[in-house]
């Protein structure tokens, strides 16, 4: 089958580089280090190669995912260390795994994904405004969908909520629903919660990281 898993970090200047600029980074990459990618049938053949999800520009991520398909069977190792070499500051590879006959690709297994939200600030009584969330039973809010608004509950897409205020500043881990099965953007949670906390809401004052991506196996929620 020869399909391999690439899990690999967005970190310094590479976090401006949109999601379509990132994959023809990608293409270029594969073939500076003449792996033997496989290429798809037709008048315009691609790669092979398929992303998890976008992360949002300005994002630092240590989670991200890479299916990449070759003609020919390479160590996992091997591939790691040639994309790594090849590599600008600012990405890395961080783990190759050959994927198992009949997996889904990354795109097609991801339900959620943690985040750690960095706030400029520390706000005391955001927890409790976090286990008045968590003790909610519907969370209704609007959301654009195709350029149409629509209302949804986000609450059954909250997995994990949670605030450290141990520091100077405020920091909100969140595990939360990410993929086609049910979708819910970081920003859009945020939103909510400084809503509720009688705060406006400007993002460019928040860090946001994303650090893993999950799919479901037997009831349970583990790493891509």
């Amino acid at each position: 089958m020869n399909k391999y898993r690439l899990k690999f970090s967005k970190s310094g200047k590479m976090i401006y580089i949109g999601h379509l600029d990132l994959l023809k980074f990608f293409i270029r990459l594969i073939k500076r280090t003449q792996l033997p990618i496989a290429y798809s049938n037709g008048f315009n053949p691609h790669q092979q190669l398929t992303f998890a999800i976008p992360l949002s520009l300005g994002m630092t991520s240590y989670g991200e995912y890479l299916d990449i398909q070759l003609t020919a069977p390479v160590d996992c190792e091997e591939i790691k260390n040639r994309c790594n070499q090849a590599l600008p500051s600012g990405i890395e590879i961080l783990k190759v795994r050959e994927l198992s006959e009949g997996e889904k690709n990354c795109a097609s297994a991801i339900v959620a994904a943690d985040y750690k939200v960095y706030i400029d600030k520390k706000i005391e009584n955001l927890k409790d405004i976090i286990d008045e969330i968590l003790s909610e039973k519907t969370i209704v809010l609007e959301r654009e969908v195709k350029k149409k608004i629509k209302t949804v509950d986000i609450r059954p897409m909250i997995y994990f909520l949670d605030v450290d205020n141990s520091g100077d500043n405020s920091v909100i881990n969140a595990k939360i629903a990410t993929g086609s099965q049910g979708n819910l953007k970081i920003d859009l949670l945020m939103e909510y919660i400084y809503k509720k906390l009688n705060m406006e809401y400007i993002p460019i004052k928040l860090k946001t990281t994303r650090y893993e991506m999950y799919t479901e196996k037997d009831g349970e929620l583990v790493a891509l």
